[in-house]
């Protein structure tokens, strides 16, 4: 596996996640042709394989399982791109009903991304 920062893994795993990139469980053959033969106007195309993207996608789920409240801010910071860490902790604020300052949710982020490195640099030597 190509050695790759973590920070740029991430933020191209966010592309990833916002332009449903992967592959489908399921494509009907209409929604394929309209798909591939319409111009569609949308975001930027993921740098990023899809094995890299579904191997950081799932060590993103596992943080979740372990540490929630750093896989809830991970998962939301490099979803929403550009979102700053004020605006994060007013969301995480809300969806985990105790205040997040904005400061709590850059150390989240920080934490996540820290687990997110470890845990693929684990994976690469396990592989």
């Amino acid at each position: 596996m190509q050695q790759l920062d973590t920070e740029y893994m991430l933020q191209e795993w966010g592309v990833w996640l916002r332009v449903q990139s992967g592959v489908p469980h399921y494509v009907s053959p209409s929604l394929a042709l309209m798909r591939d033969n319409v111009q569609i106007a949308r975001g930027a195309d993921p740098c990023i394989t899809d094995e890299l993207a579904l191997l950081i996608d799932s060590k993103v789920c596992r943080l979740f399982a372990r540490y929630e409240e750093a896989g809830i801010a991970l998962w939301n910071y490099y979803r929403h791109q550009g979102m700053s860490y004020r605006r994060l902790g007013l969301l995480m604020t809300k969806v985990l009903g105790k205040p997040i300052t904005h400061v709590r949710a850059q150390e989240l982020v920080m934490v996540g991304a820290a687990w997110v490195d470890s845990a693929v640099c684990h994976y690469e030597e396990v592989a």
